[in-house]
């Protein structure tokens, strides 16, 4: 093998001499010709390059193309089929949510609440009010918390549609100056904060709870003890956590550990019980009381 390599080196080393030879002997022109072939030569090398990235890049954009085309349809049927299951749910809720009891009232993104409803109002404490019927049940639960050491706060009781809409608003401006495009600001938006009229927020049947411990509304809310305490008493009391965790594809609204709705104490225990959502109760288990 060794000899081969030694053989080829000295070709090569003769076609070079053998080429640098017929060089010197080339008249001016033909150097000046030989010249310009090599540096067409050159330049069509680089030009074919140039040419082969660019058809290259060019067939890379078109299989990326190619490919996000086939991940939007995907998409695009997975949140068809949500719509539809979303839909066929709204019917199924509507056929029996027609003359519910007050505090069984049904307000989500499809449920608007009543327009120009506004409840009678109790302070519960520190300004926040709910509706006269809970006030009861809201400060007995406070209460109990307390003995048991919990260090319980209420960020926000009744709200009205005016205010909810600045809420929402203001919440779409942050997103917007972050960056976000206008719907996805509003998609992202409405899942977090509801859209002004389907707030129960607005019914003043609905209490935001925290730990003085943290503060911030996210979910590691639930890694608090008096949210442990809430979510393991609220039923008591007649309250459940509306938004639990993966349900979002029901209720609309992201899990919040800190947001708890009355519903009366023999809903409630149910609820909590079967871990479900308002709108699975209604569909799937709801009976009103004393037709059990």
């Amino acid at each position: 093998m060794r000899r081969i390599w030694i053989r080829i080196a000295k070709r090569i080393g003769w076609l070079i001499k053998d080429i640098r030879r017929s060089i010197r002997r080339m008249s001016p022109a033909q150097k000046k010709m030989w010249t310009m072939f090599i540096v067409a030569m050159l330049i069509g090398g680089f030009l074919g390059g140039v040419i082969g990235r660019s058809i290259e890049k060019s067939n890379s954009k078109k299989a990326v193309v190619a490919a996000t085309n086939e991940v939007q349809k995907t998409e695009k049927k997975k949140q068809d089929a949500l719509k539809k299951e979303l839909f066929d749910l709204q019917k199924d809720i509507e056929a029996t949510t027609a003359d519910l009891p007050w505090n069984m009232v049904l307000v989500n993104g499809a449920h608007e609440m009543e327009e120009g409803y506004v409840p009678e109002l109790v302070e519960l404490k520190d300004g926040y009010q709910v509706d006269k019927r809970i006030v009861d049940a809201a400060k007995q639960m406070l209460a109990d918390a307390k003995a048991d050491g919990m260090k319980i706060v209420i960020c926000s009781a009744y709200r009205s549609v005016s205010r909810q809409e600045e809420i929402f608003n203001d919440s779409m401006k942050d997103r917007l100056k972050s960056g976000m495009g206008y719907w996805d600001a509003y998609v992202d938006t409405s899942q977090s904060v509801a859209e002004p009229g389907t707030s129960e927020h607005a019914l003043g049947l609905a209490l935001d709870l925290i730990s003085n411990q943290y503060s911030e509304l996210d979910e590691r809310q639930e890694g608090t003890k008096e949210a442990k305490w809430l979510e393991e008493n609220c039923h008591k009391y007649g309250f459940i956590l509306r938004y639990p965790p993966e349900k979002t594809s029901i209720t609309g609204i992201i899990y919040e550990p800190w947001h708890y709705r009355y519903v009366g104490v023999e809903h409630a225990t149910k609820i909590m019980e079967l871990g479900v959502t308002l709108e699975e109760y209604l569909k799937d288990y709801y009976q009103p009381e004393g037709e059990q």
